[in-house]
């Protein structure tokens, strides 16, 4: 895998998180990938969208998992974007997906999905922070790169992935050090960290050597001269 510079939610810092106004700046701002959240709406599609409930990022309230799609799509979901079905996602957009399991019921439909067009499999990651969700996703989408989420670095997380099949970890900031950067690249898992969203953090990143990062501000390494040699991050 290349260098990982991953819009969260797309451009969340300035656009409506997980929409396809969101995901298309993103990628125009030099994200090359697109980190997206799934649940399935009452009807069994596949929707994107972070919380359980629609309160937050639209104008509704209720249950996703209690509301049609159609339902969904006639929610604002801030300036005038609707709540994009994960199909919609997949046309509209030509970079990689950071696709983030938020309900195991999204397995099965994803692996269908996946399973009917296999042309899609290269560029879709899946992760989640469930270890029993990431064995099922690593046995049943073996083409795919399969992360495990974790809110802090440690030995045993990167030892947990490694025997669930993960290929890369993406891991926040406390615990995070050298050492165990190391310790996943030599288990052969990716390693991205979360947040980068200050100055401060991409210079700790670009220390560390990690494989990418997850960024409300896709732009931040481009505004700060940072360049990808070699598939490596580099300061100014």
């Amino acid at each position: 895998m290349e260098f990982i510079n991953c819009g969260h939610r797309g451009a969340m810092s300035v656009s409506p998180e997980n929409t396809m106004a969101s995901f298309q700046l993103a990628a125009a701002q030099g994200a090359n990938e697109l980190e997206l959240d799934l649940r399935l709406s009452k009807d069994g599609v596949l929707v994107v969208i972070h919380d359980a409930t629609v309160d937050r990022t639209t104008d509704g309230s209720g249950a996703v998992s209690d509301m049609t799609y159609d339902e969904l799509r006639a929610l604002d979901a801030g300036d005038g974007q609707q709540i994009p079905s994960f199909d919609e996602v997949l046309a509209g957009t030509d970079t990689r997906l950071q696709v983030e399991i938020k309900d195991p019921d999204v397995v099965d439909p994803l692996v269908e999905l996946l399973r009917s067009r296999p042309d899609e499999v290269d560029r879709i990651s899946p992760t989640c922070f469930a270890a029993d969700t990431i064995a099922a996703l690593a046995t049943r989408l073996p083409g795919c790169v399969v992360g495990l989420i974790g809110r802090a670095g440690t030995p045993e997380t990167v030892t947990q992935a490694a025997e669930l099949g993960a290929r890369r970890v993406l891991l926040g900031w406390s615990g995070t050090d050298q050492a165990l950067v190391t310790r996943a690249q030599e288990r052969g898992l990716h390693y991205n960290v979360w947040p980068v969203n200050t100055p401060d953090q991409l210079r700790d990143a670009a220390a560390l050597g990690v494989d990418g990062f997850t960024t409300d501000y896709p732009p931040l390494m481009f505004d700060h001269g940072y360049r990808l040699t070699d598939g490596r991050l580099v300061a100014p």
